[in-house]
């Protein structure tokens, strides 16, 4: 796979800047309508596999080998935290989308990415997963359009869900979250594992590429985002059953758990000689954490507000399921 560096000097040789105060942003305009889409990537710097594809995006649009009629922003989140093969530098930029954003260099670039989030029309945000996966998958809470634009693209067939009004982590605001606050849909997509690997690269290309058609085909009609959804397979919704909070620091997973592994009733999910972790029903396994620890056993801070976490299918459709929060 190209390395970091050279995929970082092609999207800054490529990059075209648009209206907005931010160094590491390409924004394309195609001049045939004005529906807005906005790409994040790399919001988590050690998460680098949606690289390949938005760079050659970007190379693609500017060439003309590709095509698209409305405007596209597509931003590198954290490029230094990347640079440094680190998740963060300071705090965890998904989390500080927030009114005050703290003073450090996340909390600062959150400011600076606010007012493309702000303009966009649908946002996307292209994660990867820290331990192994068997699957993509999408992530945040349902909403109608944000389903109807999920099923459109189709890049996963797994949508981790909750009720509309449930957020990822009080007291926090991810960027996906920021938009559909802002009453806008926006999808955070998990591509894989963390890193580069081809399964990523297709993936977002893929994505990106049904992203674009849809826009331009429900933006110049005759075709609506509900008929194209509609003509899609529909998605499996997963839903949190369970989450471990990770309030005791000597709190260790057994080795080797990864996301969606089956896990049943009581099961152990702790490392020997630690406090006792046992899964309280059957289901997935997802968000396993392995953060490192002191030389004393307990986990090195800031650790994790949870260790794990168990997801289950929804009982029902979420339009069903939800019906009253989102007729509220």
């Amino acid at each position: 796979m190209e390395p970091l560096h050279s995929l970082l000097d092609r999207f800054e040789a490529a990059r075209r800047p648009g209206g907005f105060g931010y160094a590491h942003h390409h924004h394309h305009d195609g001049g045939s309508h004005d529906h807005h889409l906005v790409i994040g990537a790399i919001i988590h710097g050690d998460e680098v596999g949606s690289l390949p594809a938005v760079v050659s995006l970007i190379e693609a649009l500017n060439t003309g080998t590709k095509h698209y009629g409305g405007r596209l922003t597509i931003f590198l989140g954290n490029p230094e935290a990347s640079a440094a093969d680190r998740r963060f530098l300071d705090a965890d930029l998904n989390r500080v989308f927030i009114d005050e954003p703290p003073p450090c260099h996340e909390g600062h670039r959150a400011r600076e990415l606010k007012p493309m989030l702000d303009a966009a029309d649908v946002f996307v945000d292209l994660h990867q997963t820290i331990l192994d996966t068997d699957r993509a998958f999408y992530i945040f809470p349902f909403d109608e359009p944000g389903w109807q634009w999920a099923r459109a693209i189709g890049a996963a067939s797994t949508w981790v869900t909750r009720a509309p009004t449930a957020s990822f982590s009080s007291g926090t605001c991810c960027s996906d979250e920021y938009v559909r606050l802002r009453g806008k849909p926006g999808l955070t997509l998990e591509l894989g594992p963390k890193g580069f690997h081809l399964h990523a690269e297709q993936r977002a290309t893929t994505a990106l590429d049904k992203l674009l058609a849809v826009s331009d085909a429900v933006a110049t009609g005759p075709n609506t985002l509900a008929s194209i959804a509609s003509d899609a397979p529909e998605l499996d919704f997963v839903h949190t059953t369970w989450s471990q909070p990770f309030d005791n620091p000597r709190m260790r997973l057994i080795d080797g758990l990864t996301n969606f592994q089956q896990v049943t009733e009581g099961q152990q999910l702790s490392a020997a000689d630690t406090p006792p972790i046992h899964a309280p029903h059957s289901g997935l396994l997802l968000f396993p954490k392995y953060p490192g620890y002191s030389s004393d056993g307990t986990a090195i801070e800031p650790r994790p507000g949870e260790i794990a976490r168990i997801v289950q299918p929804l009982s029902g459709h979420p339009s069903d399921v939800w019906a009253r929060e989102l007729n509220s």
